[in-house]
């Protein structure tokens, strides 16, 4: 018994589980209210020739696409990319059809996203994304706040994440999305609100990672390279990037992972990573094999891993492949807690094992939770299967692509700490529903750098 079997394997089912979970919804509810959903990205004209105005539009449609039943476009879209997009687009509007959303007169009345400062927020909802330097953030539509330095792409990005997050917060009935500002610092998240007095380092002063082995290509996985895509490497072929997974992509893969395309399903998730790094222009390694006790990593190989796993039995192999850092990010899989996230930085003082040690996956604890809700009872007695098809849904962690995208900036920045020479952040947890939980721990500057690296260029 399977999935598609009980006809339950939707492109947006395990976004739909985050509505179906919380107990408030039944399937075919759920699905109808994606389905019915409509929301309108609109985009300045000075945010439109930034990096992180372009980046902060282009995030944004391409979560929402996958979070809402229709997305239009509006504003200054005919500006060219300042990103060589591995899509082909040559244009923003161009990005924007090819990843879901379309191009109308009028944005929709229900909600709307404003990518930059004094556009109009409509008689809706409204949320207004903004940014200053390695600052993210965003804010009530109607009580805009004035964009800052435009630099850098990844506060854009986590910025326009944060705005598509706000709004499907909004869709699921939580009366307090949309109402409060919320900021997070991308170089120095210790510093909640305070991050946007103090925007960090020019782009241009920092070195960027030139040889990376991402580990676990799904929806964290995809959002990491997500991010790579958006810096301003100078020599892009010289950018080394280790690809490793043995999974195929799955129906339900379109919903939560930004790099999978509609339709194109059954292939291996190191291919589909493997056509987009290439077409950025980055040499590629793929390894379609998960990782296990028997992979060593050789000098000559990237000594930075970007992990997003989702079992604690890999995680606790991390640390003796020979990494010399390894930046690890899970996510929060219940309904009450999809939001939350935690980012560990390990380097040659902290093992994954011993991090780990006792910390058991909850799979089943949650499935058996949800297995109690009517929703999940009335699933099992109709289709007559002994509830086997209920259980194999409940095993299916709630996943949003805005929350992999927002931890996707925060990861990639810490890889670039690692690459410049700067102390790096040895934890940071947090629930984006509420920026004001985010905790983070500086550890200490390392005497020398180790990693290869690339002084960061300008955008063209």
């Amino acid at each position: 018994m399977n999935l598609h079997e009980i006809e339950i394997d939707s492109e947006t089912s395990r976004i739909r589980a985050a509505l179906v979970n919380s107990g408030r919804h039944t399937f075919s509810e759920a699905e109808d209210r994606l389905a019915t959903s409509r929301l309108s990205v609109v985009l300045g004209s000075e945010a439109a020739c930034t990096p992180a105005g372009q980046a902060a539009f282009l995030t944004a449609t391409v979560t929402s696409a996958r979070c809402f039943g229709k997305v239009t476009v509006h504003g200054c879209l005919d500006q060219p990319l300042l990103f060589h997009l591995p899509s082909g687009a040559k244009s923003l509007l161009e990005a924007a059809v090819l990843f879901g959303a379309e191009k109308t007169e009028a944005p929709c009345l229900n909600r709307r996203l404003l990518i930059g400062s004094g556009l109009e927020p409509g008689d809706g909802w409204s949320m207004q994304a903004f940014w200053n330097g390695w600052t993210a953030g965003v804010v009530p539509g109607r009580s805009q706040v004035a964009v800052g330095r435009s630099d850098c792409a990844l506060a854009g990005a986590g910025a326009g994440a944060l705005a598509v997050g706000q709004a499907f917060l909004a869709e699921q009935g939580d009366l307090r999305a949309g109402r409060t500002a919320h900021c997070i610092s991308l170089w120095a998240p210790e510093l909640g609100e305070q991050g946007m007095q103090q925007p960090g380092p020019c782009s241009r002063q920092v070195h960027l990672p030139t040889a990376l082995w991402l580990i676990g290509l799904g929806n964290l996985g995809q959002s990491y390279l997500w991010s790579l895509t958006l810096l301003p490497y100078p020599r892009p072929e010289d950018v080394l990037v280790f690809l490793q997974d043995d999974q195929h992509i799955g129906k339900e893969n379109w919903g939560t992972s930004v790099l999978v395309q509609r339709g194109r399903y059954g292939i291996l998730k190191t291919r589909v990573a493997e056509e987009w790094a290439t077409g950025r222009g980055f040499q590629v390694r793929r390894i379609d094999r998960r990782l296990d006790r028997y992979l060593m990593r050789s000098d000559a190989e990237p000594g930075i891993a970007l992990a997003g796993l989702d079992s604690m039995t890999a995680r606790r192999l991390l640390g003796r492949r020979g990494f010399e850092y390894i930046i690890d990010a899970g996510l929060g899989a219940r309904v009450t807690d999809y939001r939350k996230f935690r980012i560990n930085v390990f380097d040659s003082t902290r093992n994954p094992a011993d991090h780990f040690q006792g910390v058991e996956d909850e799979t089943a604890q949650v499935a058996k939770e949800l297995m109690q809700l009517p929703t999940y009872q009335e699933l099992a007695q109709s289709r007559g299967d002994g509830g086997c098809g209920a259980a194999i849904l409940a095993e299916s962690s709630v996943a949003v692509p805005f929350v992999s995208a927002i931890v996707g900036t925060l990861v990639v920045t810490q890889a670039i700490r690692i690459a410049s020479g700067q102390a790096h952040h040895v934890g940071i947890t947090g629930d984006f529903g509420d920026l004001r939980s985010i905790r983070a721990a500086l550890g200490r500057m390392p005497k020398r750098i180790t990693v290869p690296n690339a002084k960061s260029a300008s955008y063209q």
